[in-house]
């Protein structure tokens, strides 16, 4: 592949807690018991999980609100 995509940014929906803790929020995905976060790289990767995001909020009453990570800083590289 010439130009491979690359990935500029993260997007992720986020959870609050009532203490105001934060997390990723996360699924099961779709017939089977893997959970997954609901994260991407791409809008409409992040949007194909919109779904759960609002039945995470319907089921908990907590806010979810949908972030982007723009900043990359690059910790450490394996290989």
């Amino acid at each position: 592949m010439p130009n491979p995509p690359k990935i500029e940014r993260l997007y992720a929906w986020i959870v609050t807690e009532p203490d105001g803790s934060e997390g990723v929020a996360g699924a099961l995905s779709p017939g089977s018991n893997t959970f997954h976060p609901l994260v991407g790289a791409d809008r409409k990767r992040i949007e194909s999980h919109r779904e759960h995001a609002r039945a995470i909020h319907r089921a908990t009453g907590f806010p979810v609100r949908l972030v982007c990570f723009e900043h990359l800083l690059e910790i450490e590289k394996l290989g």
